[in-house]
């Protein structure tokens, strides 16, 4: 694994989470109660989750401790409104759909660092692991009023957490599977310092579905005085994967491998009535794929990427009150190469943007408005909005209501890839209406949100031209039921959506977005022992035959995953669990059978 990344250039954008995952104290349980979980994805200030008028998911770290998942794509598999499409074993090309956007259009942040590749706009969701984290927020909705391009569908932040000591676990299974993974941490002296990191390898199911994975974090935190801190935040992750067939065609020695470089330098202020935080950083993406045995030639590809931005937030607080507003730049980068040639040549574009937030609480009520303006070199400017307002009724009740536009920017590959790029692109937009009702009392939580999108100008690809062009239009509406309960030993979240989400211009249904779809976590926690139940049931969908390449059904499907872990003590801790372990046959893509049951045993060692 090459890690000559610590030292690289500096310069581009996140939100300061670095400093807020260590100063900030959040509830974590099982199944995070909504009253106390404190989230700073859904706004630019840090607010209990009750009062923030948009849809948000916490999986904490006792969660994803219990459930075992070691990918972020299988962890958000459970949220309400997410659907997870995984072309076959582990490592293989993962997308999401979040309330029916398109995959590219939901905005990813590992502490507040964006992830999707400028070329294409997309992320492989199978790639980021969850070594070391303190919780993920998964805040459905748009937020293009808070973090620019992307954000149409929702917004999946990643915060990485502090350790006391260290944590190594080494597990085995089937198919030549084997992974340790190490999460540690100190304070020395001023300075916090965590590491965290894997390496792991597999065979997979079928020939040539190997994965092999390795990853560096490093986190530092420096308390200059009461008040001020600087950090430093790396990541470096290596990915290898081999493609075990095109169609039903066997591709033996076809393979992609993935780089990713993340360093981000984060700085925050408080002082009395005033916040300020500010981060700049620098990712890089770099990805291979090769197939000696392709028959039209196309055996080489060779991508650079790179994203550096600047993000700065200054909030003030007066009772009842919060008033924020920011900066930000950003410029991004992608060179590509073929066997057939040079593709992209270092094209980039530049953004650069204003925005800020204004939150108003009265009593029962509390309301958000933000607004933002991106101008960029290539496609010109953007303004998006978004109003909400929560109003506790008495009894555990609260509403909600929201109203949000957002919008994805052409990437660089729609913008400028030889033959189909069009530089006069314009930006894919939305609209989104939402309003729910929920209630918790005791141990119960009960929620019910309805929402409806309508998306305007998607880039799609135009046959009669040979490029691409903003023609399309989508509409996307439903709802989803949420219940959750947590109580001694026990805690269980259950959730179901409803979703019809349409190609306007056709009137034919999204591909690979079921009309229905429901997830369980189960945990019981009896003395010394953890024991999870997650059950996912997606309904039938609409997707593409990989061989005639025309519109077909993909059956629906129940996946159940158990797990159990035995603190047999202080330090040893003996674990397993089973993936699929009513042994499915399913694909999550059509073509592509997801792996049968599966076996996977492991000890973590505490020090």
């Amino acid at each position: 694994m090459r890690h000559a990344l610590l030292v690289a250039g500096i310069l581009g954008g996140g939100i300061p989470v670095l400093a807020q995952n260590t100063a900030q104290t959040t509830v974590q349980t099982a199944v995070p109660s909504f009253q106390d979980t404190v989230v700073v994805s859904a706004s630019l200030d840090p607010e209990q989750a009750r009062e923030v008028p948009a849809s948000v998911t916490v999986i904490g770290k006792q969660e994803i401790e219990a459930r075992q998942d070691d990918a972020l794509g299988d962890l958000v598999s459970s949220v309400p409104g997410v659907t997870v499409a995984r072309s076959g074993g582990p490592g293989q090309v993962t997308s999401i759909f979040l309330r029916g956007a398109e995959s590219d259009q939901t905005l990813l942040l590992w502490n507040g660092i964006p992830l999707n590749d400028p070329y294409f706009g997309g992320v492989n969701w199978n790639f980021v692991s969850t070594d070391g984290l303190d919780r993920v927020e998964v805040v459905r909705g748009p937020f293009s009023a808070l973090y620019g391009s992307n954000a149409v569908g929702g917004v999946v932040q990643v915060l990485t957490g502090a350790e006391q000591g260290g944590t190594l676990r080494l597990e085995g299974g089937e198919n030549g599977y084997s992974r340790a993974g190490l999460a540690a941490g100190a304070d020395l002296g001023k300075v916090r310092l965590d590491v965290t990191g894997h390496a792991r390898r597999g065979d997979g199911a079928l020939d040539n579905e190997f994965f092999d994975s390795e990853e560096l974090v490093t986190r530092a935190l420096w308390t200059l005085q009461p008040g001020i801190s600087l950090g430093l935040l790396a990541r470096a992750n290596d990915s290898k994967t081999g493609i075990p067939f095109s169609g039903v065609t066997a591709t033996p020695h076809r393979k992609i491998s993935w780089q990713e470089r993340e360093v981000a330098v984060p700085f925050t202020v408080k002082r009395g009535d005033w916040d300020v935080s500010a981060q700049v950083s620098r990712t890089t993406f770099d990805s291979s794929y090769r197939d000696p045995d392709d028959p039209f030639g196309f055996t080489a590809s060779d991508t650079e990427s790179e994203g550096l931005r600047g993000r700065t937030v200054v909030t003030w607080h007066a009772k009842g009150l919060s008033v924020s507003g920011g900066t930000e730049v950003e410029r991004l980068e992608v060179t590509d190469s073929s066997s057939f040639g040079k593709n992209l040549e270092g094209s980039r574009q530049r953004t650069w943007a204003l925005f800020g937030q204004a939150s108003w609480e009265h009593g029962p009520v509390h309301f958000d408005i933000g607004l933002r303006r991106d101008d960029n070199d290539v496609y010109g400017g953007q303004t998006s909005l978004r109003s909400g307002a929560v109003v506790e009724v008495g009894g555990g009740v609260r509403l909600r209501a929201s109203y949000g536009e957002a919008f994805r920017a052409p990437s660089l590959g729609e913008l400028f890839f030889p033959g189909s790029g069009n530089p006069d692109l314009r930006p894919e937009t939305g609209e989104t209406w939402e309003a729910g009702i929920e209630r918790e009392s005791g141990g119960f939580r009960a929620a019910l949100t309805g929402f409806q999108t309508e998306q305007r100008n998607l880039i799609d690809f135009e046959f009669v031209t040979f490029r691409n062009v903003n023609v399309g239009r989508a509409r996307s509406r439903g709802l989803e039921a949420e219940l959750a309960y947590t109580r001694g030993i026990w805690a269980a979240r259950l959730n179901g959506t409803y979703l019809k989400a349409e190609d306007r211009d056709t009137g034919l249904p999204l591909l690979r977005r079921p009309k229905r779809s429901g997830n369980l976590v189960l945990t019981a926690r009896p003395g010394r022992w953890t024991f999870n139940l997650e059950g996912r049931w997606v309904g039938d969908r609409p997707d593409v035959d990989p061989v005639t390449f025309g519109r077909a059904e993909s059956s629906s499907y129940l996946r159940t995953d158990l797990a159990a872990r035995w603190r047999l003590t202080e330090r040893f801790s003996p674990y397993a669990r089973v993936e699929n372990a009513a042994d499915r046959d399913y694909a999550e893509v059509l073509g592509f059978p997801s792996p049968g049951r599966t076996w996977i045993g492991g000890v973590a060692i505490e020090f």
